[in-house]
């Protein structure tokens, strides 16, 4: 039975963690591996099934991701995540758009953040294939990069406004691509638009469960859940296996390969308890910032698409000046939202999301804490002044772009959005072993049979959701390792 007491110590290959990294990895992996293929997944959390996440209402991230670590720094920033078989496939939101050619190249390019060692091209035929196991729904008439095959699903109904905005900018505006069903085929429901998609009703987002089960069902791989790696086992230039603690006491496998694919916070403290310390370690802890506003509009009606967050919007993000001078803007139109407190004019409101990036910052870190090395420690002191410079004229930019719709006022909630639940950084990739801590391949530098998966190897985020990105480059490692 693959979820089971693992029977024996040595495998040819040990996964820590199975959301999107280590999950897409496994796919590519297999694909490849042979037959008599010995190989052990390691989830901290329990397997949960869809109906009884719905049946108990289990939509707070925020709550589940607390009792995990502990904070300093700025008291108002929340870090969401999910523990649990799956990971962060049970509380994503399913937006799946790809990062620019641009997003790659940000230090050469524009003079901030870093630049990656690999670019879109490497990714490009990852990409393809990420898309198809999500089964996204997508517009396959334009987009603003290069795209070698369609979609697997049409793209959502756009809303009245929406329409608007594509007519106005054919090269920049176009429908979400979304991991939440348009209709039925890919095995799960179909989108029932009604904006709860950290916990989809019907299943029509996908997850693990719903979409990839196949990898773990495979008699190749036996899962331990409630096992919560601890350690990197090693002799100092070679990875020899994991140390894990699964009922109540300490464990140990060894393997050819291993493959660390936590998130951003636990992925630093694992390799800092396993003595793998490096000065950037746990460092440039970021993710994008988001910004809420709403667009009153006159006479044209709004909430009539089929998904909740069904346009993007690039008119502030794929601009070359602007980006040398502040952060980027992916602009998110949302079809739910707060209706209008006016008879006959309920529907008259476009709700909008700025997504902006960040600059790294040293600062900004996760260590191991020191008073309670259980719970990684995390240090948050903030966006960087690239950022707050854009959300300083985001009122501006909104009017600027919107002027194709007939707007009455534009609202910019002052607040920022407590969180994009997209955690950055802390073990980025790089090919000098000095300022970097996995290569391109997401190879660590000193233990080359260890690789590193996820984002916490981007050496910056972009605007762009990171899900896709993240399957791609597993799917990527996967092939570069197996060559």
């Amino acid at each position: 039975m693959p979820f089971s007491d693992p029977q024996q110590q040595t495998y040819d290959l040990i996964v820590i963690g199975t959301g999107f990294a280590g999950s897409f990895f496994l796919e590519r992996y297999l694909a490849k591996a042979a037959a008599s293929a010995q190989i052990l997944v390691l989830e901290r959390g329990k397997l949960t099934e869809h109906a009884d996440r719905v049946a108990a209402r289990a939509t707070d991230t925020t709550a589940l991701a607390e009792p995990y670590i502990s904070r300093t720094g700025d008291p108002d920033k929340r870090w969401i995540f999910s523990v649990g078989f799956g990971g962060g496939t049970n509380c994503w939101w399913g937006n799946a758009p790809r990062f620019l050619p641009a997003d790659f190249e940000m230090r050469s390019r524009f003079g901030v953040g870093e630049d990656w060692p690999i670019g879109y091209d490497d990714l490009e035929p990852y990409y393809d294939r990420a898309e198809a196991i999500l089964s996204l729904a997508g517009s396959d008439d334009a987009a603003p990069y290069r795209r070698l095959t369609g979609y697997a699903q049409p793209s959502h109904r756009l809303t009245a406004p929406e329409e608007l905005l594509r007519q106005a900018y054919p090269h920049q505006f176009f429908s979400m691509p979304s991991a939440r069903a348009r209709v039925h085929g890919a095995g799960r429901g179909v989108c029932c638009a009604n904006g709860i998609c950290q916990l989809c009703p019907v299943d029509a987002k996908f997850t693990i469960q719903n979409g990839l089960m196949r990898v773990y069902e495979d008699p190749r791989v036996t899962v331990a859940l409630a096992a919560e790696a601890l350690t990197i086992d090693h002799d100092g230039s070679v990875a020899r296996g994991v140390t894990y603690a699964r009922n109540g006491r300490e464990q140990t496998a060894t393997a050819d390969l291993v493959v660390l694919a936590a998130n951003a916070i636990f992925n630093p403290v694992i390799l800092e308890r396993s003595s793998l310390a490096h000065p950037l370690l746990g460092r440039r802890l970021h993710e994008q910032v988001g910004v809420v506003a709403e667009a009153f509009l006159d006479g044209v009606e709004s909430f009539g698409g089929s998904t909740s967050v069904t346009g993007i919007g690039y008119m502030l993000y794929d601009d070359e000046a602007r980006r040398r001078d502040r952060a980027a803007v992916l602009l998110e139109t949302w079809n739910v939202g707060t209706l209008r407190t006016e008879p006959g004019r309920w529907r008259q409101v476009l709700p909008l999301r700025l997504v902006l990036d960040v600059v790294p910052d040293v600062a900004n870190t996760v260590r191991t804490n020191p008073a309670d090395p259980t719970k990684p420690q995390v240090h948050y002191i903030g966006h960087s002044a690239y950022t707050q410079k854009a959300i300083d004229q985001a009122q501006s930019d909104l009017e600027r772009v919107l002027a194709p719709l007939p707007i009455e006022r534009i609202v910019v909630d002052e607040r920022l959005a407590v969180s994009e639940a997209h955690i950055i950084g802390t073990t980025s990739m790089g090919n000098d072993p000095a300022t970097s801590i996995v290569d391109r391949d997401c190879v660590h530098h000193q233990l080359r049979n260890l690789l590193v998966l996820g984002s916490s190897t981007f050496p910056v985020g972009g605007p762009a959701n990171p899900s896709l990105t993240i399957a791609a480059q597993a799917m990527r490692s996967a092939d570069r390792v197996m060559v």
